[in-house]
C-alpha cells in the first residue's frame, strides 16, 4: 500500500518538478501540463530542436493518441521551438523571448525578464553599453557574451 501511494505521488508532483528545469516563457505551463501526460520532461527537456522537427514530434504525439486542440498544439510548438530551440550563432536582444536569451547569454530568467522589460518600456537597445544598465542584469555576464549578441 505504502508503494502505491509513493508512485502515485510520484505521477502527481512529477509535473510540478519538470516545470523548476525549464526555462521560464509563454506556454510552458501549458508544455508542462501536456507533455508530462503520459513521460517525464527529463524525455524532451534537453533536446535543441528546430521548430519542423518538434512539429514532427508533437505530430508523432497525437498520432500516438495525444488528444491537443489546435490552440494547445500551436502553444505548445511555439514554446518547444523558441525555449528548447537550437543553439543560436546570435541573439538579437532586441527581439528575442526571455527564454531565449537566458539559454544564449547565460543569465538568470529574472535577468532575461528585466531585459525584456527594459526594452519593452524604453524602447530598442542601441549598444552594449545600453544593455548592461538594465537594473538586476549582471554586466560581466553581458560583456562575457558580446560576441553573441546582435542589435
Amino acid at each position: 500500500m505504502l508503494r502505491i501511494l509513493i508512485i502515485l505521488t510520484a505521477i502527481l508532483v512529477a509535473p510540478i518538478w519538470a516545470q523548476d528545469d525549464l526555462p521560464e516563457g509563454p506556454g510552458k505551463g501549458t508544455t508542462v501540463r501536456i507533455c508530462t501526460g503520459c513521460h517525464g520532461a527529463e524525455m524532451w527537456s534537453g533536446s535543441r530542436k528546430g521548430g519542423n522537427e518538434w512539429d514532427t514530434t508533437i505530430s508523432t504525439m497525437v498520432d500516438k493518441g495525444l488528444s491537443l486542440g489546435d490552440a494547445d498544439y500551436a502553444t505548445v510548438l511555439d514554446y518547444l521551438s523558441t525555449c528548447l530551440g537550437p543553439a543560436t550563432a546570435k541573439v538579437n536582444i532586441n527581439k528575442a523571448a526571455a527564454c531565449e536569451l537566458s539559454r544564449v547569454l547565460g543569465v538568470t530568467s529574472q535577468q532575461a525578464d528585466a531585459i525584456v522589460e527594459y526594452r519593452t518600456k524604453n524602447g530598442n537597445f542601441k549598444d552594449l553599453a545600453a544593455v548592461k544598465k538594465v537594473e538586476g542584469v549582471d554586466a560581466a555576464a553581458i560583456d562575457a557574451k558580446k560576441d553573441v549578441i546582435a542589435f
